[in-house]
């Protein structure tokens, strides 16, 4: 654990002297197999390991860096803005196929209700003591009717927010907004 703390406290030590960032950087091992790493030439009777040097970058090297960078990061974001493109159809995708589901199932609904109805209705007398049945299957109706709606609403919204999206995509004018 001593001798952890030793190398982690030479390294840190080697990382903020200010010399070793200059010139070339020697890794050594010494005749008793100590490992040095120093910016000044080792011993003769030492084995080098590796040797670095430290060269300072050109104006036209650092701006070539920073454009890399720059570009990086611009095809970062239109990679981000063509998955919130694809996210967005997804949804709309999601939302259409649930709001033609509810409008089936509404049809559906609908259609059992009626037969139910008629069945149920079919004399006045009928109509008089099924008249609660009838009015619960009738609301079970209009409420699926009333989903089916608000699926069909959802679906809307999703798709122009979905267009809305891919306009500010394929637009950069409104992406600098």
């Amino acid at each position: 654990m001593k001798f952890l703390a030793i190398i982690i406290c030479a390294f840190l030590s080697g990382i903020f002297y200010s010399n070793l960032f200059a010139g070339q950087v020697y890794t050594w091992t010494d005749e008793n197999g100590n490992l040095h790493v120093t910016d000044t030439p080792p011993p003769s009777k030492s084995k080098i390991k590796d040797t670095l040097e430290y060269q300072e970058k050109t104006a036209a090297e650092i701006q070539a860096l920073q454009d890399r960078k720059g570009l990086r990061n611009r095809e970062r974001e239109q990679q981000a803005d063509r998955n919130r493109v694809e996210e967005a159809k997804k949804r709309a995708r999601e939302a259409d196929q649930a709001a033609q589901e509810a409008a089936e199932q509404a049809d559906q609904i609908t259609q059992e209700v009626e037969v139910y109805v008629r069945r149920l209705g079919s004399t006045k007398e009928k109509r008089k003591q099924f008249r609660k049945r009838i009015q619960r299957e009738i609301q079970r109706a209009e409420a699926a009717q009333e989903r089916a709606r608000v699926a069909v609403e959802d679906a809307r919204q999703a798709a122009e927010e979905a267009r809305q999206i891919e306009e500010e995509f394929n637009n950069p004018q409104l992406q600098a907004q």
